[in-house]
């Protein structure tokens, strides 16, 4: 069950990687390491992307990403992450943006290269912006990418083989009297959550 509990949000990320234009042996970055952004890095790894650089600046959610298969990982409230991925890869060929936060759109951009894409996954709360000329000189493409659609079998397929595993990506597990405490409190104030499951009272 608690398997069970990962396939949606598992399928919100294979989407997201189906939707891009990464091919096996393409370098990517993920912008943002909770849930939906470490999936993203499982997914990366099925498509058989050479490297994937992951920025957050949760230390715990930075372990986790190199857990599931991260080649690098960067604290953005210490290095500049643009250019840390530069200097890396020359601009990766596809960069993820799963934060929702304004200043960090421009950010995955930058870190394309030539005719390199940009695929925002966020849900969005309010405006964003960045300089379109970084999109035009270096013909970047940006797509947007929304839920999944018909995504579950193969979801579950390669959770058969081990993809997505709930072992990994749960970290607290709580009743459902705790849920607003130990639940919803939690993942606002602790950003090293990944998954809270809620076991329902018998």
């Amino acid at each position: 069950m608690e398997q069970d509990a990962l396939v949606e949000p598992a399928v919100v990320a294979l989407h997201a990687v189906r939707m891009s234009k990464i091919r096996a042996g393409d370098m990517a970055a993920v912008f943002g390491a909770g849930p939906i952004g470490l999936l993203v890095v499982e997914a990366l790894r099925v498509a058989g992307a050479a490297q994937i650089h992951v920025v957050d600046p949760s230390v715990e959610r930075r372990e986790k990403a190199l857990e599931l298969g991260a080649t690098s990982v960067i604290d953005p409230m210490a290095e500049d992450p643009v250019a840390k991925i530069r200097a890396a890869t020359g601009g990766v060929h596809v960069a993820f943006e799963v934060t929702g936060v304004p200043r960090v759109l421009p950010q995955c951009i930058d870190s394309t290269r030539h005719e390199g894409q940009t695929l925002i996954v966020s849900i969005w709360e309010g405006d964003a912006s960045f300089q379109p000329n970084t999109a035009v000189l270096k013909e970047r493409q940006l797509q947007g990418t929304i839920a999944y659609r018909n995504v579950y079998p193969a979801v579950m397929e390669l959770m058969v083989q081990g993809y997505f595993s709930a072992d990994k990506l749960v970290t607290k597990r709580i009743k459902i009297d705790q849920i607003v405490e130990q639940g919803f409190e939690a993942l606002v104030a602790e950003k090293s959550q990944v998954k809270i499951l809620v076991e329902a009272s018998e």
